[in-house]
């Protein structure tokens, strides 16, 4: 048996995930490995077709020896002698969230892993697929919204080709300054590397805001396995954190926070939402911030954003939380929701800094 060959690769616009196309002397697989070279890597994989006869059954032995298994016959939906790929017509395109992609064979799709792949032996699909095959669905069923959302991608990555930061830059700045007025400061914190992002502060009735803008660019990976109704509606996001102007001194410390975690979603291949903690030391005395979504919460005063590209913008505000209150978050049977009736004072103050505690303990 020969050497299997890669046929087409290709590297995610946003995550740490290669894309390849693998022909062996009995089957052609797409792959996408993710962080590649690291502990943490793994690999997703979807049968592609078969490039021989198909067998009666698995190749258990090959398997184990390590080899990618073409699929029996019953499964096979193309020539009974295989199908071969022409490299030259085939081409990859990234999810919005750059952690799935389908392969095209000219203008059609042959094969798609999605986010959602990995779970209950669900690889991806494949046109060349028949029925709830090991290794690959059959494509027919879910081609319409596939087709959808690979032409939405596409578009996507059109639009991301052109001068379209000035339009989105244009697109927060009118937002925010609507909410606390003219912006004081713009600080780039994309390090000059791509997708650029801005954080932006400004100051309203003695109380300092600092904002970003541009995280909501892209959607969040891992949203639409968890909300499987309306992901739209919580897969992108801005970051925010205000203080009074007593504490505008740890201001800059939560922005380059707020800068740091920006990035969180599409390097762990994960999402933020609305009652996630994530560790900070960012502030002396405090050991977490709890992220709460401004959309949620009415009572406090925030940003109004029009959709972007169909999708609802989130400001998730970062609450710096000590370490008894993190604990209090975490051994709430009902979380958030328990957590936001232990709020000490006024909830539409929930999300101002002022040096002390929210959350009040509760009583035995």
């Amino acid at each position: 048996m020969s050497e299997p060959k890669v046929l087409l690769e290709d590297w995610s616009p946003r995550c740490s995930v290669q894309a390849f196309v693998e022909e062996s002397d009995t089957c052609c697989y797409f792959y996408l490995w993710f962080h590649p070279g690291m502990e943490k890597a793994f690999v997703k994989s979807c049968w592609v077709c078969n490039t021989a006869p198909s067998p009666k059954q698995l190749d258990v032995d090959a398997m184990q020896a390590g080899n990618a298994p073409a699929l029996p016959e019953e499964f096979v939906n193309h020539a009974p002698e295989g199908k071969r790929l022409d490299p030259q017509t085939l081409s990859i395109v990234w999810f919005e969230e750059g952690d799935a992609a389908a392969l095209l064979e000219g203008e059609q799709i042959v094969c798609v892993i999605p986010g959602w792949s990995g779970y209950n032996g669900f690889s991806g699909y494949s046109r060349y697929a028949k029925g709830m095959a090991p290794y690959a669905w059959e494509l027919a069923p879910a081609e319409a919204v596939l087709s959808a959302r690979v032409e939405n991608s596409r578009r996507f990555w059109e639009y991301l080709e052109g001068e379209y930061w000035g339009e989105v830059q244009s697109f927060h700045l009118q937002v925010l300054e609507a909410f606390f007025g003219s912006h004081e400061k713009y600080f780039a914190i994309d390090g000059g590397k791509f997708p650029p992002k801005a954080l932006v502060s400004g100051k309203k009735d003695r109380v300092f805001y600092g904002i970003t803008a541009g995280v909501s660019l892209f959607p969040m990976p891992g949203v639409e396995q968890y909300y499987e109704e309306g992901p739209e509606d919580f897969r992108r996001i801005e970051l925010g954190f205000v203080a009074v102007e007593e504490k505008q001194e740890v201001c800059m410390k939560m922005y380059s926070f707020l800068s740091a975690i920006s990035n969180l979603p599409w390097n762990e291949l994960t999402f933020l939402g609305h009652g996630h903690t994530v560790p900070c030391n960012a502030i002396e005395g405090f050991a977490a911030v709890w992220l709460l979504d401004a959309r949620l919460i009415p009572q406090i005063m925030s940003p109004v954003y029009p959709a972007f590209r169909g999708d609802r913008i989130n400001l998730l505000w970062a609450v710096p939380i000590k370490q008894e209150e993190y604990d209090l978050i975490c051994s709430l049977e009902e979380g958030t929701e328990a957590a936001l009736k232990q709020v000490r004072g006024s909830i539409e103050r929930l999300v101002i800094f002022d040096g002390e505690g929210k959350l009040k303990p509760i009583e035995t």
